[in-house]
């Protein structure tokens, strides 16, 4: 994918928070100085580092959910000002309405974009039988487990068809043997969509595993260490 077009551009991005409860209420927290990294159409990149690197502040940033102090976020050559449906957001938590069957879940997004109810149902189908949970379109969250509540929240954030999918350590909290499985299963969910995907990991085994590229934090503050290329090809063998 190294001729593909730049799909994200991260550009000198630099943020600071201001410290609530010091002494002088002054007192400033530098979490990223001066990052910068691209994402090709159809790559799947991942940040990693140790915690404190600001990787969650970062894909943050990239969301439009907080503000940078200085750089630039652009999608497709655009400048990310807030949050838009170019972009899809998987939390750490799957997050779901618990009162709200799953293929209902799925459909959320799409409802507030006013889509149809015919329509909007029809997509969260296909987009249930592309994670593997047809079948269980009509049970709510409690009825499920966490590995399937977190390939819901993955077709939920697929159902707005965004140009990039965000991820947030979505399996950190699963066993490792469920772990493993999904993802495969995101493997196979890409090879099927060929979403450009910017995934944050703690996890150095899953950043080789799913990525084309792994873009390496430095902490104290956050800024790219490293930039290392993963020299083997998709399909991945398990």
């Amino acid at each position: 994918m190294k001729d593909a077009p730049v799909k994200l551009s991260v550009r000198n991005v630099c943020k600071t928070f201001r410290l609530r409860g010091s002494a002088d209420g002054k007192t400033l927290l530098n979490v990223l100085r001066n990052v910068s990294f691209d994402v090709r159409q159809g790559e799947i990149v991942s940040l990693i580092g140790e915690s404190g690197c600001g990787k969650t502040t970062l894909l943050r940033i990239v969301q439009g959910l907080i503000r940078l102090d200085t750089g630039s976020i652009n999608v497709d050559g655009n400048p990310v000002t807030k949050s838009g449906r170019d972009r899809g957001f998987g939390f750490q938590q799957a997050s779901l309405l618990p009162w709200r069957s799953a293929r209902a879940n799925v459909e959320f997004g799409l409802e507030l974009q006013g889509m149809a109810k015919a329509e909007r149902q029809e997509r969260a189908m296909d987009l249930l039988k592309l994670v593997g949970l047809a079948h269980a379109a009509n049970q709510y969250p409690h009825q499920l487990s966490g590995g399937m509540q977190q390939r819901i929240g993955l077709a939920r954030a697929l159902a707005i068809d965004p140009a990039i999918l965000l991820m947030d350590e979505p399996f950190s909290a699963l066993d490792a043997q469920t772990r493993e499985v999904l993802q495969a299963e995101l493997m196979r969910i890409h090879a099927a969509t060929l979403k450009t995907t910017l995934f944050v990991t703690h996890d150095l085994d899953e950043a080789i595993y799913l990525s084309d590229r792994v873009v390496v934090l430095a902490a104290k503050p956050g800024r790219v260490k490293k930039i290392i290329d993963i020299p083997f090809p998709h399909p991945r063998p398990e």
